[in-house]
């Protein structure tokens, strides 16, 4: 999969994405994004992770992860992505956000972080 820098597909939709997330770490496994890209998708991720976390009922958050990564498919087909690869970042995505929101919701329930 090949990512343009210039033209990434994530652009529109992370805009107003904050920073602050600390405790995402990216590992040193090779990838096939860029590093740029890689931030913004930890970035993506942790903001709606937050979000998803905030939600009432599991089913209520499987709802919301949905719908996120039915929107960023579509930015990413709207700025002519490829189906595949617009398929496989949003999937990267909400993976992330999945992963994320699992350890807030652990962290609020009082289990040690990273056990989750």
């Amino acid at each position: 999969m090949t990512v343009n820098r210039q033209t990434s597909a994530f652009r529109p939709l992370l805009r107003s994405v904050d920073q602050s997330y600390p405790y995402i770490v990216p590992t040193a496994e090779p990838a096939m994004m860029s590093e740029d890209l890689t931030k913004k998708v930890l970035a993506w991720a942790g903001k709606v992770a937050t979000h998803a976390a905030q939600l009432s009922s599991r089913q209520a958050r499987e709802e919301y992860l949905a719908e996120r990564r039915r929107e960023l498919v579509f930015g990413a087909r709207a700025e002519g992505t490829a189906a595949r690869d617009a398929a496989i970042l949003a999937d990267a995505c909400v993976s992330a956000a999945r992963r994320i929101m699992t350890e807030l919701l652990a962290q609020r329930a009082g289990v040690p972080r990273g056990r989750a």
